[in-house]
């Protein structure tokens, strides 16, 4: 039997916890499949919003230029704190959505990420100091997050509460 020096071990164990903890805290995910994008009522905002395939709720960055995703120049933290969706072919108009408004630019750390009339869309996972973020459908806990981050309507704009 070979024997494994236990600071090897211990090193091996702790590489394995950091990788692992990176893709825990919102490392990118790449979509295996079409992200959808469908509109549901919030009852929180008295609106109709866009969601994703799971109903949880896209949000805009109002510092976007139209079709340029900037998450990752406004901080290093920030596609992790605000995931985009992603896309591995064209977005899917879900019920109530204009398949018109969809369309795809380059994300952070490469990906394929849906806009919708031009705005990168982005879900909230929350952490780093930015609350629970959202976990199940009609959560809007990223609304109006530092008066940059909003819900999007059917007609690609702003949803201000």
């Amino acid at each position: 039997m070979r024997r494994f020096p236990a600071l090897t071990v211990v090193a091996v164990f702790l590489f394995s916890a950091l990788v692992l903890s990176s893709v825990a805290a919102g490392a990118p995910t790449r979509s295996s499949s079409q992200a959808v994008v469908k509109a549901a009522y919030n009852k929180t905002l008295k609106a109709t919003i866009l969601v994703n395939g799971s109903g949880l709720t896209l949000y805009l960055l109002t510092s976007d230029p139209k079709g340029t995703a900037t998450c990752a120049a406004l901080d290093p933290r920030c596609p992790s704190t605000w995931p985009a969706l992603a896309t591995t072919g064209a977005p899917k108009a879900g019920p109530g959505v204009k398949g018109s408004l969809l369309g795809t630019t380059k994300g952070a750390h490469g990906v394929t990420q849906v806009t919708y009339n031009g705005h990168p869309l982005y879900t909230f996972h929350g952490g780093s100091g930015a609350g629970p973020g959202d976990k199940k459908p009609g959560d809007e806990n990223g609304e109006a997050f530092f008066y940059i981050w909003y819900a999007v309507s059917p007609k690609g704009n702003a949803i201000h509460k």
